[in-house]
């Protein structure tokens, strides 16, 4: 009887650890939320059935899938930086017209109190 048992309690946990996975579950998703989510649940139980050849499949696709988002994200990125260089040098162009225009206001101001001064 314990032997029997004991096959029992084997063959219950050799099929634990086969996990009935499909890891193209989540190729036919186009929105990219419902994409991540499925490959993240999926990834979970992969893990909770202790396949790890499984999971590793689902974190290379998670992978991939976060490299071409990262690719996007880097152009956006890219100009962004673009747009707030060429703000920054429209400011510092605009700082320096404010500048010179102040140094003429105050050298024209200047001029017209040594004016007043010599008269």
């Amino acid at each position: 009887m314990k032997i029997l048992s004991l096959v029992f309690v084997f063959v219950m946990i050799t099929n634990f650890l086969k996990a009935e996975i499909n890891v193209n579950k989540c190729d036919n998703l186009t929105k990219r939320t419902d994409k991540i989510n499925c490959l993240t649940k999926l990834k979970a139980k992969a893990i909770k059935e202790n396949s790890k050849e499984k999971a590793k499949i689902i974190q290379n696709k998670l992978s991939k899938f976060h490299n071409r988002l990262g690719e996007g994200v880097e152009k956006t990125e890219e100009g962004i930086a673009n747009t707030g260089k060429k703000i920054g040098q429209g400011a510092a162009k605009a700082e320096k017209n404010i500048q010179d225009g102040a140094k003429k206001t105050y050298i024209y101001i200047k001029n017209i109190f040594k004016k007043d001064k010599a008269e």
